[in-house]
């Protein structure tokens, strides 16, 4: 009865503590757009982690607090029942999980199906890529990436007969950004951490992510008017089928073009060192949380033993 309390206890606050976490996410992060000052990789960053927030805070504070807390603080000899609440949201909070899980896995198993079938009669090509790359026949998308573990470049015939050989190389290097920073097992990371209202968040990560992709490309002006020059041409194609979940699109469909368009062919080198610059903004917090946490762990751990108790009662 002690360990099934204990997981009980443990699932419940962490369900709360996810609820409460996405709905100041989905309230409030529209704010980070007052920002002006920080990169299309710092912004789609800040992005992201807003909205995995409620996951890994609620998961942090049920592995650091609750856990802990009724391990050493709860009588282990107590026949103490587990009570209805917890066991109410328990069960939520498995539901949850298995919500995600399902998501995922549907995700997983529709984009598999997707490339699989596009991926027959396809040729491969050589873009002198870190990922393969096949000349699909079918009427795909102009250019993506797709996968996560073994992730793969289709490009359409299409895209191969419009684009010079430098556009399709940029075009390239854009996907292979994507590639680099994982932006398709980010995808999965949304699908598993279900909340409602996160709709327009993801909308905006992708299109902070698609510029973001666009300034890793792009290392010189003829590289930066390359790549504009594929986006409008290949924004004339309309493919017949759409992309799959777990891909990344040199098109996405909710991103403008036109803005895109603008910043390459106002590109300069500030712009492309600006990438880098938001990760000391994380280091004085994160020392800050590190002291909070080695000088104030012990009584915070009798707090949260006590919440947890009357979360049973």
């Amino acid at each position: 009865m002690f360990v099934l309390r204990g997981i009980a206890v443990s699932l419940a606050v962490f369900f709360l503590v996810y609820c409460l976490g996405s709905v100041v996410v989905a309230g409030g992060w529209q704010s980070t757009r007052r920002i002006r000052k920080m990169s299309a990789r710092g912004l789609a960053n800040l992005l992201f982690t807003l909205r995995i927030f409620p996951l890994v805070f609620s998961a942090a504070v049920t592995l650091a607090f609750v856990v802990p807390s009724f391990l050493w603080l709860e009588p282990s000899s107590t026949e103490e029942e587990i009570g209805v609440a917890p066991l109410v949201l328990g069960v939520c909070c498995v539901v949850l999980f298995m919500i995600g899980l399902y998501r995922v896995a549907t995700a997983q198993a529709r984009t598999s199906r997707v490339i699989s079938n596009w991926l027959q009669g396809a040729r491969s090509l050589d873009l002198g890529a870190a990922a393969p790359a096949f000349q699909a026949h079918h009427d795909i998308p102009p250019l993506m990436l797709a996968g996560v573990c073994r992730p793969k470049l289709l490009v359409s015939e299409s895209t191969v007969a419009v684009l010079s050989s430098d556009e399709l190389h940029i075009a390239v290097q854009h996907e292979i950004a994507h590639m680099r920073s994982r932006d398709n097992l980010k995808k999965l990371a949304f699908r598993f951490s279900a909340a409602p209202g996160m709709a327009k968040l993801e909308n905006a990560w992708q299109e902070a992510a698609e510029l973001a992709a666009d300034d890793a490309a792009v290392s010189s002006v003829r590289d930066a008017l390359d790549l504009a020059a594929a986006l409008i041409k290949l924004s004339r194609l309309v493919p017949v089928e759409a992309a799959p979940a777990i891909s990344m699109g040199l098109l996405h469909a909710s991103g403008s073009i036109s803005t895109r368009v603008a910043r390459l062919l106002a590109w300069d080198e500030n712009q492309a060192c600006g990438v880098r610059t938001l990760h000391w903004y994380a280091i004085p917090p994160a020392l800050a949380t590190l002291l909070w946490a080695a000088t104030a762990y012990g009584p915070v751990l009798v707090q949260t033993h006590r919440i947890t108790e009357w979360l049973v009662q």
